[in-house]
């Protein structure tokens, strides 16, 4: 070969490889372009979402202070009541003291006034007889519901 023509084909050689070094480069470029345009979706995605973040934050911050104002609220409508209630069982406890006191009272003016000791004995006899026909009844009812009435009305 000719120095020119063995010029020209190492011309010819690297410009071949020159354009397979620019196609590379395009495709290069290309998927760049690519990656640079999903950054820039990511990129809008995640300012959206540190935004929403941000309000759902701000938010959470309004609604914790609200929780710790309602606390605040209950404990004081609780500290209330409970003084309240506290009050109440105390007046209750004054009322029924004086109540037993008016109770006891009246039962030593009763038993002052009472003197009889045969009635206490009288009426614990009456009870007792009642007691004994109370039992004689439940026996008499109980036999009565054992007993085949029909066997009893075949003998007679």
């Amino acid at each position: 070969m000719l120095p020119d023509e063995q010029e020209l084909h190492e011309i010819k050689l690297k410009v071949g490889i020159m354009e397979r070094d620019v196609h590379h480069t395009n495709l290069l470029c290309e998927k760049l372009s690519e990656s640079i345009e999903k950054i820039q979706e990511l990129n809008v995605s995640m300012i959206q979402m540190m935004s929403l973040h941000g309000q759902r934050h701000e938010q959470h911050e309004k609604n914790n202070i609200k929780m710790e104002q309602d606390i605040k609220e209950l404990h004081s409508r609780i500290s209330t009541v409970s003084r309240e209630i506290h009050e109440r069982i105390d007046e209750v406890e004054r009322h029924i003291s004086s109540r037993i006191d008016d109770l006891r009272s009246d039962l030593i003016k009763h038993k002052e006034a009472e003197k009889k000791v045969n009635l206490i004995e009288s009426i614990s006899e009456v009870e007792k007889w009642k007691w004994m026909i109370l039992g004689a009844v439940l026996t008499g009812g109980f036999l009565l519901g054992k007993i085949d009435l029909s066997t009893i009305l075949s003998f007679l």
